[in-house]
């Protein structure tokens, strides 16, 4: 008779786990996969950095500030060429359709001073800390 156990699967429970977890999240959340997003704070400012391509026009991305709280919305749209408009997707692993993240930014920063710029799928955007927020919508320069 054996004392130690003998489970040869229970190594696997730690994917298990991350594989019902992703599952559970469900299609809401699902563009936080997909999308990696950095933030960075300095003394006086909180920089955002993500990944978003295929976004082709401004009105496809609203990014709204409320206290701390950052909502990145969009959608990407899939770009159909005149010589594919009848042709048939054999693959596609590229994602389309709407996105949304909520962020908590790590401290209250000005709406006045926010600076958005989009250029090559990378939205970086920067905020002035502040002490006294108030809502407001933030425009994005497109390059």
């Amino acid at each position: 008779m054996s004392l130690i156990p003998n489970e040869p699967y229970r190594m696997l429970d730690p994917f298990w786990h991350e594989m019902n977890r992703f599952i559970r999240r469900g299609k809401e959340n699902f563009s936080d996969a997909l999308y990696p997003i950095d933030v960075e704070e300095t003394q006086n400012k909180v920089i955002v950095t993500a990944e978003i391509p295929g976004i082709e026009k401004p009105e496809d991305l609203r990014i709204t500030l409320d206290e701390n709280r950052l909502m990145i919305e969009g959608e990407i749209r899939r770009v159909i060429h005149e010589e594919e408009a009848e042709s048939i997707a054999r693959h596609s692993e590229r994602y389309y359709g709407t996105f949304s993240r909520l962020l908590t930014l790590p401290a209250l920063v000005k709406t006045d001073g926010a600076h958005a710029s989009y250029k090559n799928g990378l939205l970086k955007l920067s905020f002035l800390k502040d002490d006294h927020p108030a809502a407001r919508r933030i425009e994005v320069d497109f390059h």
